[in-house]
């Protein structure tokens, strides 16, 4: 009965060219180890459980981004800033003209008032001619 059994079972079985074919398509070891090794490596490069917990405490919550966004500066309004600014440079600019001009009109008349007499001169002059004899004394002494 046992050879009728191994007659039977027989035909199912591969040939030795066929094991070797099929042998041949199996992966070898040092492709397992290098794959093994692959595997590990991308393993140990990923985020720790309690990495990936703390990152999704930082991340804002979609209400808090929400409220932020709600609360930034409109593109209308940091135009309307920015073109306000530009103005407050001209009108600095023109200030500083201003100013220029005002220094020059303050030391041309400086220039005129120290050719003026001042005071003390008036007061000395009228000095002078009170101690000189008038028209009429003159014409008295005559």
């Amino acid at each position: 009965m046992a050879i009728r059994e191994l007659e039977r079972v027989l035909p199912t079985k591969c040939n030795k060219s066929e094991l070797n074919a099929g042998l041949s398509l199996k992966a070898n070891v040092s492709d397992v180890s290098r794959t093994v090794a692959d595997v590990a490596a991308s393993i140990d490069t990923k985020l720790s459980t309690e990495d990936v917990k703390q990152l999704l405490e930082e991340k804002v919550s979609r209400t808090d981004l929400q409220y932020l966004l709600a609360n930034k500066v409109s593109i209308d309004e940091l135009s309307r800033v920015l073109e306000n600014k530009t103005n407050s440079h001209e009108i600095n600019a023109s200030l500083q003209s201003l100013d220029a001009k005002v220094e020059d009109i303050y030391s041309e008349l400086m220039k005129k008032v120290q050719n003026c007499a001042v005071q003390k001169d008036y007061n000395y002059v009228m000095s002078v001619l009170e101690k000189k004899a008038n028209l009429d004394e003159i014409n008295e002494s005559l």
